[in-house]
């Protein structure tokens, strides 16, 4: 039997999570667009690689400045056929060497990885990390928030609280919870945030101080009982 959560997950508040998301069009517009390149390019060529990586990048602002050479590397991992598509292979895409003169600097780009994986190998398998869905995960989980996790503990925990939940849900109904509510927690300040912050998507962030009451009804679902909108 799953190990019930410290902080259970509410049907209504997934629910009332996908609802907001359909009123995100942007959110929307580029999960399709990553969705239609998986489609038109299924292979992992160096091109078909670089056209997918510069698209994450810039579609989900992963901060990857040298797409050229993340690439590389990416093919160089996926024509490995030795590494099994298990969460150990978001590490081993996120783990980049850059040469810079005389010096080998190793950068790690889990987010982007993660985001790379999920939406050109395998939605189902592969869950999307950033701060905001490690946080609400591991508060969910553990009434804590935590940060920087390995993408094997998070993908782990992630299949965990779907493990856990009394109800039907998929990696991508999941994300979109966790991405959103942890969103609107830190906006608000709320645990596990410690403060409002307001540096958050500034499209949700117009959702979220949308007067229109079905929204505020849907945010006020969304923190669960016991929260003040």
């Amino acid at each position: 039997m799953a190990k019930k959560p410290a902080v259970p997950l509410q049907r209504r508040q997934m629910e009332a999570a996908l609802q907001l998301y359909q009123k995100c069009k942007g959110w929307q517009a580029t999960d399709e667009a990553l969705d239609s390149l998986a489609r038109s390019f299924p292979g992992f060529d160096f091109k078909s690689i670089l056209l997918k990586a510069a698209a994450v990048n810039a579609l989900y602002g992963t901060q990857v400045y040298a797409v050229a050479e993340l690439a590389e590397h990416l093919c160089s991992v996926l024509g490995n056929t030795a590494v099994p598509a298990t969460p150990a292979l978001v590490e081993e895409l996120a783990k980049v060497k850059f040469v810079r003169g005389s010096k080998h600097i190793t950068w790690t780009f889990r987010s982007f990885a993660s985001k790379f994986a999920h939406f050109f190998i395998d939605p189902n398998q592969f869950p999307i990390y950033d701060s905001y869905a490690v946080k609400m995960l591991t508060y969910h989980l553990n009434g804590k928030g935590r940060e920087g996790l390995s993408y094997e503990q998070f993908a782990a925990g992630f299949s965990a609280l779907k493990d856990a939940l009394d109800f039907p849900v998929t990696t991508r109904e999941l994300d979109r919870y966790l991405w959103l509510a942890g969103q609107l927690r830190a906006w608000k300040g709320l645990s596990p945030w410690r403060r409002p912050y307001t540096g958050i998507n500034s499209e949700l962030r117009r959702l979220f101080e949308s007067p229109a009451g079905e929204v505020q009804e849907l945010t006020r679902a969304v923190l669960g009982r016991g929260e003040n909108p």
